[in-house]
């Protein structure tokens, strides 16, 4: 069991699929459909929302939507050839999230060849790194429908997710003068603005710990002037807020607070946003999840929170539960980017329990 998972894993790892590589994610979507979903008895669909495509096995009564994505985001080459060293998996995406997806990929295959035909649907998109429209498309059109969601696409900490925070993708625009670099008593600067500008948003909202579930303001990218003795007349900066549903009942909410704190001469647009995930964890699929997770692992499994945000929060915008629970791994995004091999067989074996238990 072990050794096939860890080729097919290897074999995902290996599709170089990147937000501006469109082959290549379709590749990965077609090896997916051709290795594990070709014995089952549901329609899939093929399609793509803004050029991305996306694979949809439709049961017509589904006690559950499983979903995932393929997209990864970009690695050096040597990252999307998958090693292997002491209990752990190496690689571009075996933590996020294609390490998460194989397990239950492996378990739905297995039991369909076995002429079990599981009542669940499967999705697998391709811009979620990105945040990308595929889900709300395919939601807000009718297409996608479900009681509740689940996937493993979880972050580092080990535990049951059923709350993460909103985001706001936001522009920051200081204005002031251009001029020559040579005479700044004749311009004024908006760099200087801005500077003021961050230094208020980092004292309103300093970064910080984990344990903190309040609202977080973080730059991530700067524009301004492309010569090194020219003045701009503005600057940007982008901004990436991150709010709890108990402190911003949405991103309309959570602009505004950030704007009231805003030094004049500056200006905060929205670029993107996206609704906080809040999903109760009585729900009886969370605690079937978490029982069966429990059975096979030997431990407690807690029902946690975390800071950063997945596709789940457009399935709770439109009202339907949703809910994670992946594999151990850490270091994600960055160069040695693992998964725990001990982890991926216990959600195999989570996988075909919960699998077998609403076939």
């Amino acid at each position: 069991m072990q050794q096939e998972l860890l080729q097919h894993l290897a074999t995902f790892v290996g599709f170089h699929s990147v937000s501006d590589r469109t082959e290549e994610k379709e590749r990965a979507l077609q090896w997916v459909e051709e290795t594990f979903l070709f014995t089952s008895h549901a329609a899939v669909h093929r399609g793509a929302v803004s050029g991305a495509p996306y694979v949809y096995l439709e049961h017509p009564h589904p006690d559950f939507l499983w979903f995932a994505h393929v997209d990864v985001v970009p690695g050096s080459p040597e990252q999307f050839t998958m090693r292997i060293e002491g209990g752990r998996a190496y690689g571009r995406g075996t933590k996020d999230m294609k390490g998460g997806a194989v397990p239950f990929l492996l378990a739905y295959k297995h039991l369909t060849e076995e002429g079990i035909q599981p009542r669940t649907s499967i999705l697998l998109t391709s811009d979620e790194e990105t945040a990308g429209p595929t889900i709300p498309h395919l939601l807000d059109r009718g297409v996608l429908h479900t009681p509740v969601a689940f996937t493993p696409d979880t972050g580092s900490k080990p535990g049951i997710i059923t709350e993460h925070k909103g985001v706001v993708w936001a522009e920051l625009k200081a204005k002031g003068s251009g001029g020559h670099a040579s005479s700044p008593w004749e311009s004024k600067n908006p760099i200087w603005v801005l500077n003021s500008a961050l230094q208020v948003l980092r004292d309103t909202f300093p970064p910080g710990c984990e344990s903190d579930w309040r609202v977080t303001v973080v730059p991530t990218t700067l524009a301004g002037s492309n010569a090194r003795n020219q003045i701009p007349e503005e600057v940007t900066c982008g901004i990436d807020i991150r709010f709890p549903l108990s402190e911003c009942s949405s991103a309309k909410e959570a602009l505004a607070l950030v704007r009231k704190v805003l030094p004049a001469d500056c200006e905060l647009h929205e670029v993107r946003s996206a609704g906080p995930l809040l999903t109760d964890a009585n729900h009886p699929m969370v605690q079937m999840v978490k029982s069966l997770a429990e059975e096979s692992e030997g431990r407690s499994v807690e029902i946690i929170r975390e800071h950063g945000g997945t596709d789940a929060r457009y399935f709770c915008e439109r009202g339907i539960p949703a809910f994670l629970y992946g594999p151990v791994g850490g270091n994600i995004h960055a160069r040695d980017e693992w998964v725990s091999i001990p982890s991926l067989l216990k959600q195999y074996e989570i996988s075909r329990k919960l699998l077998q238990t609403l076939a």
